[in-house]
């Protein structure tokens, strides 16, 4: 805490307010005052000469939340103001999750790349093969909040290896490493896999240290999505654990959840698996607040029909006798309800009525049976069609978000464009515009499972120690004015699956490198975030 500095004439001024400052401490009350980029005073401040003042009677000032997981690599490009990120508070994004950078990669291989992240491509011409040239595509683009990013292991595998379903040869992982050692060098924060996901699904742990052992040695962390979320999933949170001891990583389990009814309850066993480690080693997960998730359609489908790539899968369907053995795969899925996956996204204006339907909906109005609605509309949109899927049971979600080494992140796949835009907007999970607020809503004021001070950190101190961000997630003297201003009493999601572009609301002030995104609730259009390079930030 500091007293008034007659000298300074603060960019911003708020006052009255209470700071929960992030790094755990309760609130407390405080000025905080903003020159240029960077809080320059925290204290009693009311007095000071400010170009601007804000009144922060009745509301938290706390850092600018940080989304430890989302899907934004190329969204970004297409709709940089990020306005259901803004909306809810958060400054900074981390992306390349689950094994999804559209870089590296070379020509020869960029277009299977891009028809595997499909859903997530957002139209965008690629136009870069090292990661340093997709970091100055982004900055380019001047998003509105910061960047955080990471290389994918489908990436990186698909460059080298392909899609085959193979072990790497040696002289491939050789090359993977060195690979992986330029990006880091050119800005990626770590490497993440999606080991549900072809080519990442066919790594083994040996090629997973071999590669993660780059990353410790450089301090970067490893963010990664399992082998398994449901039946294998204790393996899975084991081969992980594995893989960063055996390495040295620093490990992030994403969107930690146990899918499918079978399965619900086993967080009671992987949470103490994880606590153990955590005793002697670096080991965080995350999740959000819903208790349904949402990727490719096709991630129903068996692991093998998935080989080689979206062009293999989308061969495998024109063959009847594949095409059957698919569906049966489908149809013998106990623990398959058709109203419990919705079809979110489409590429295609014929199928966008489709969006938001159930698949049994959509069946109805396909006159198809679900199994095969689901091979037809993998089909008809090329691999380019998302689902959100409930799969978790409550309980789990509250006792994974309640647990003090999870953080938050939104897994959000796309960016819908702002409120003024007359694009149209695809269907999403409505964790898009609402993971950071639910929590506020559900854990702190109606369950009180945890303190808002908790909370916070969770959102914003805690993430960065483990990104290894400096200067950004507490609010204190010298760091960057990453800022959000909320009512403690009003904060709260509206998003809903019915209607899932609602922005948050008691969200007043949102500050990215201490220029205003959202003033009074509403967006600015500034566009004030920064590629962070790692190494550089």
């Amino acid at each position: 805490m500091v007293e008034l500095s007659e000298s300074r004439i603060f960019d911003w001024l708020i006052v009255n307010g209470r700071v929960i400052d992030g790094a755990g401490n309760p609130p407390f009350f405080a000025d905080v005052g903003i020159i240029g980029d960077k809080i320059a005073a925290v204290g009693q401040l009311f007095h000071a000469q400010a170009k601007n003042r804000i009144d922060a009677m009745g509301k938290f000032i706390a850092p600018g939340f940080i989304d430890i997981h989302t899907h934004f690599d190329i969204a970004l490009l297409a709709q940089p103001e990020a306005y259901c990120s803004i909306s809810q508070g958060v400054t900074t994004v981390v992306i390349g999750n689950c094994g999804h950078s559209p870089t590296p990669i070379t020509k020869e291989r960029q277009g299977e790349l891009r028809q595997l992240l499909s859903v997530i491509e957002a139209g965008i011409e690629w136009r870069w093969e090292r990661f340093s040239d997709f970091l100055d595509s982004l900055e380019s683009t001047r998003p509105s909040v910061n960047v955080i990013p990471l290389v994918g292991h489908c990436a990186l595998r698909a460059s080298v290896v392909g899609f085959e379903n193979r072990p790497a040869k040696d002289d491939e992982l050789k090359t993977m490493r060195n690979l992986l050692e330029e990006c880091m060098d050119e800005g990626a924060w770590g490497l993440s896999s999606g080991l549900i996901y072809p080519p990442s699904a066919f790594a083994n742990i040996d090629e997973l240290v071999a590669l993660t052992e780059v990353v410790a040695k450089r301090c970067g962390f490893y963010s990664t999505h399992m082998r398994s979320e449901s039946d294998a999933l204790v393996a899975a949170v084991t081969e992980a654990l594995q893989t960063a001891l055996q390495s040295g990583v620093k490990l992030q389990i994403s969107h930690h959840k146990a899918s499918r009814k079978p399965n619900w309850g086993k967080v009671s066993v992987t949470l103490p698996l994880i606590e153990r480690v955590a005793l002697q080693h670096d080991v965080t997960f995350d999740a959000y607040p819903y208790t349904a998730g949402s990727s490719y359609l096709a991630q129903l489908l068996p692991l093998w029909a998935l080989e080689g790539g979206s062009s293999a899968l989308l061969e495998r369907l024109k063959d009847p006798s594949q095409r059957q053995q698919i569906k049966e795969a489908l149809e013998s899925d106990e623990t398959l309800d058709w109203n419990d996956v919705i079809v979110a996204s489409v590429a295609s204006d014929e199928y966008r009525p489709l969006q938001g339907k159930t698949v049994n909906e959509a069946a109805k109005m396909l006159n198809l049976l679900p199994s095969e609605t689901v091979l037809h509309l993998i089909e008809h949109e090329r691999n380019a069609v998302t689902m959100v899927w409930f799969v978790m049971d409550e309980g789990d979600v509250e006792q994974v978000l309640s647990h003090p080494l999870c953080l938050v992140g939104s897994d959000a796949l796309t960016i819908p464009p702002p409120p003024n835009s007359t694009e149209p907007k695809p269907y999403v999970h409505p964790r898009t515009y609402g993971t950071f607020p639910k929590v506020f809503r559900w854990l702190v004021r109606e369950t009180k499972k945890l303190s808002w001070h908790e909370t916070i950190a969770k959102m914003t101190g805690k993430t960065a120690h483990k990104l290894g961000l400096k200067n950004r997630g507490l609010v204190r003297e010298g760091y960057f004015a990453d800022l959000v201003i909320f009512d403690p009493e009003e904060i709260a999601d509206q998003a809903s699956y019915k209607n899932p572009h609602l922005p948050a609301k008691g969200i007043d002030w949102v500050f990215v490198n201490g220029i205003p995104a959202l003033a009074k609730g509403q967006p600015t259009g500034e566009r004030n975030g920064r590629v962070l390079r790692f190494g550089n930030d």
